[in-house]
């Protein structure tokens, strides 16, 4: 099993920023949090790293939409100003569950849910041919089946935890 490792895309946040909000401000970067989702109020501090960031966030770097910590920065992609005491709700959140890699073991594909996402052709046609078109089963036997296709055109199926 792989580990998840965050790439910054913001999906989480994006998707979860609904659920998440200021509770209360103990002060500007000290704050107390609510889940609505599993109604917790987590208290979090503003990573010293962000504090600017967070405190004056440039035009564009924020949505009213997106969960209030998260920023979009400069060089692309995303960042949680509170990452390192994010809610837990945010910690067990995976944008993938699999990862797909070719026969020198690179990663070349992400799955989440029963849907790839790869830039490698070979992989694309493999699954739009043979795993697409698999009947709706168990996760189970779906994995069990999408590992032995793959491993027959080359590649390994990694489950992420």
């Amino acid at each position: 099993m792989a580990a998840f490792v965050c790439d910054r895309c913001g999906r989480c946040c994006i998707s979860l920023g609904r659920h998440i909000s200021i509770e209360r401000k103990v002060s500007s970067t000290s704050h107390y949090c609510r889940v609505a989702v599993t109604r917790e109020v987590v208290p979090v501090t503003i990573h010293p790293e962000y504090r600017d960031l967070f405190l004056n966030p440039p035009p564009g770097s924020t949505d009213e939409s997106w969960c209030p910590y998260l920023r979009r920065i400069e060089a692309g992609g995303f960042v949680c100003t509170i990452y390192p005491n994010r809610p837990s709700i945010c910690r067990n959140f995976t944008c993938y569950s699999m990862i797909i890699r070719d026969s020198g073991n690179a990663e070349v594909g992400r799955v989440s849910g029963k849907d790839l996402k790869s830039s490698d052709t070979g992989l694309l046609v493999t699954w739009e041919r043979e795993v697409a078109t698999l009947p709706a089963m168990d996760k189970e036997s779906w994995m069990r089946m999408v590992s032995g296709i793959l491993e027959k055109n080359g590649y390994t199926l990694e489950a992420v935890v």
